[in-house]
Parts: C-alpha cells; sequence; structure tokens
C-alpha cells in the first residue's frame, strides 16, 4: 500500500492507519493527512462520521511516557482546561501500539496558531498559564524537566563552544535560583505553535509532552522565549504583556519577582540545549544544526540586562 510522506519521523501507510482506528468507535474514517511541524510526534489529522481527530504517534517517548501524558491530559480535562481531550478505545485504553511506539487519538481542536502574537494576545495566554499553575500536580509527574540543568551534562565530552557557553550559564544558574523556588504544574514549552486561537482569542494550549512538576518561574521564562521573542531578540512590551496577564490571576511575590530574570536564561539555555543536542547530536543533517544560536542570544540578551531595567517589566 502506498505510505504517506511525512517530514516527521514515523511514516505510517493506509492500511496501518485504518487498523489502528479500528480500535475506536469514532465511525468510518472518510480521510487522513500528515500533519507538519511536530518536533517529538509524528500527527495525522483524522476525519470520520463522527468528527475530526489528531492521531499523535510518539517518537521520543516510551510507553510508561506515553501513558502518563494521556493521564495528564485526562486530569487537565477534568480540570475545565483548555487542551487537548483524549479518546480511549474500546477496551478503554489511553495509549495504542503504532509501529513499536506509543500513540493515542485526541479530538481534533479548531482555530490556528500564530507566529506573531499581539501584546493583547500574550497577555492571555500568561492568564491561562497562571489558571494552570493553579491546578493540583499528578503524585506520578516527573520532579525534573527533559531538558533542564540536569541534562545538560549530556554534552561535557563535546568539543564546541556552545558547550563550554553552557557550561558557563550552568555555573550562574547554580549560583542564582533557589532550588526551593516554588513548583507547580508545569506545561514547559508554551511557544506560540502549541498555542489555538480563535480570532484574537486564545481558545487552547495544546501539546503537553513535557509537563512536570516543577519550577513555576521555568514555566513562564520558558513562555516568554516562545510567545514573546523572534529573530534572537526579546520584545519586551510582550513580554511585560505575559507577566501582566500573568499577575492578573496569579500575583508574583517579591522573592518571585527577583528571581524571574535568572529563570529566563534558564529557559532560553534550557532550549538552546536541546536544540543543539537534537540537530547537532541526535539528527544531525537536516539543516538546523545553528537553530541553538537563536536561544543562546536570548538568553545573553536577558542575562546581561541591568537588574533595574528589568524590574520595570513588573511595572
Amino acid at each position: 500500500m502506498r505510505e504517506i510522506p511525512m517530514a516527521e519521523y514515523t511514516i505510517l501507510s493506509n492500511d496501518e492507519i485504518e487498523s489502528l482506528l479500528a480500535q475506536y468507535t469514532i465511525g468510518k474514517a472518510f480521510s487522513h493527512e500528515p500533519l507538519k511541524g511536530g518536533q517529538a510526534n509524528s500527527s495525522y489529522k483524522i476525519t470520520t462520521e463522527t468528527g475530526e481527530y489528531i492521531l499523535a504517534v510518539c517518537d521520543e517517548k516510551n510507553e510508561v511516557e506515553a501513558e502518563r501524558l494521556a493521564k495528564v491530559l485526562v486530569h487537565l480535562e477534568s480540570q475545565g482546561f483548555p487542551t487537548s481531550r483524549v479518546v480511549k478505545t474500546t477496551k478503554g485504553s489511553s495509549v495504542i501500539n503504532a509501529k513499536d511506539k506509543p500513540a493515542y487519538l485526541k479530538k481534533y481542536m479548531a482555530g490556528e496558531t500564530r507566529r506573531r502574537l499581539s501584546p493583547g494576545m500574550v497577555y492571555q495566554v500568561g492568564q491561562t498559564m497562571a489558571d494552570l499553575h493553579a491546578i493540583p500536580p499528578l503524585a506520578d509527574l516527573p520532579d525534573q524537566f527533559p531538558y533542564g540543568r540536569q541534562a545538560f551534562g549530556e554534552l561535557a565530552d563535546i568539543r564546541h563552544e556552545f558547550v563550554q557557553w553552557l557550561a558557563l550559564k550552568q555555573e550562574f544558574l547554580a549560583e542564582t535560583i533557589d532550588p526551593l523556588s516554588k513548583r507547580r504544574l508545569i506545561h514547559g514549552d508554551i511557544y506560540w505553535d502549541n498555542l489555538l486561537f480563535e480570532g484574537e482569542r486564545l481558545a487552547a494550549i495544546l501539546d503537553f509532552e513535557e509537563a512536570c512538576c516543577y519550577y513555576q518561574l521555568f514555566d513562564i521564562g520558558m513562555c516568554t522565549v516562545g510567545c514573546c521573542a523572534s529573530d534572537g531578540r526579546f520584545d519586551f512590551e510582550k513580554v511585560k504583556a505575559l507577566l501582566g496577564g500573568y499577575q492578573q490571576r496569579r500575583p508574583l511575590d517579591i522573592r518571585q519577582r527577583s528571581e524571574m530574570q535568572a529563570f529566563m536564561v534558564y529557559a532560553a539555555a534550557a532550549g538552546a540545549f536541546w536544540r543543539f543536542r537534537q540537530y547537532n547530536v541526535r539528527h544531525p543533517g537536516t539543516g538546523l544544526a545553528q537553530s541553538y544560536l537563536e536561544l543562546s542570544s536570548l538568553a545573553d540578551q536577558v542575562h546581561h540586562m541591568p537588574m533595574a531595567d528589568f524590574n520595570q517589566l513588573f511595572d
């Protein structure tokens, strides 16, 4: 049978997709097509007589991790949080097997991603992220971010100027970040392409692949990287809008405000680490080997910002 070409990691034939869908009571499938843009999943949009769905194949998660993700999504649905709704199989399972990789089906959500977010849109993201941080975390969530500081040492044996730069950032973070800083259920990857908008209204935050019980401020920091920057530079008007929206629902105390700058450095450095490792070590030859430079520039920009200037973002 003809296979559907994809830019992602897993290719499923038409017959393979139909066999997977037979495990659900979603009616007859009319069409299925690959979706572009996933960096950790291979995704297909499915249209059936009961509606539209997304079949996500987890390319970088094992079955236990995929089950945990599905459990998080079910938990968020129970709390009324706007995100993906998992569909269970006829046997009540949330996760299935697709070419020896875990996969899950979720309801398709209407809306569009917007690369360029206005300050008003970012303000809504801040509000919704504050709502997320009010939701109790599940007991079995990881207490480390998948590509946080504990993972930086994976590059220690590589001779490259980025590895030297990362070691300096690691030293700064070790001296600056309080290990007792507040932890919450975090998304960890709130980039513009994980947000759905209907017009100017935020409809959903998607893809809780990196969800964990980790530093609340790290989540905010990563969101500034993903929603308030372009071409390696922060737009501080948008950063201010994000913080304003967040604090409208969940005010930051004086100590948290003093830590926010370091957590923005941390988030940008973690993102740079992920891109370097992904496109120079794990999957070289993709044409993205230099993409880490955009995020390392963000880390340097906010790191070198005078604290007095940074504090004006809270005014």
